[in-house]
């Protein structure tokens, strides 16, 4: 009698270079905030390679870290202030 053996146990495949659309679902943000913090040089310009451009998911998370430790100075003041109540009154 043959064993089966499971493929589920296989560790999941890890993507390590990522389209536009997948970098910004790395991060949960939109497509357009995306392409806003690559020309603002928040994240990396990816590798074009032929006509696609590719970015390495390490990157994006390295950069990500940078964007926290950044801002994470103002953050106390920040949390006391709330955005709408200049705009509901």
């Amino acid at each position: 009698m043959k064993t089966h053996v499971s493929r589920s146990s296989d560790p999941p495949l890890l993507r390590f270079a990522v389209g536009r659309l997948e970098a910004s679902k790395l991060l949960d943000v939109s497509p357009g905030t995306f392409d806003n913090w690559v020309r603002q040089g928040l994240m990396p310009k990816g590798v074009k390679i032929g006509s696609l451009r590719r970015w390495d998911a390490g990157q994006l998370r390295a950069c990500w870290y940078d964007l926290v430790d950044a801002h994470q100075e103002g953050d106390v003041e920040d949390d006391l202030e709330n955005p709408f109540d200049k705009t509901v009154g």
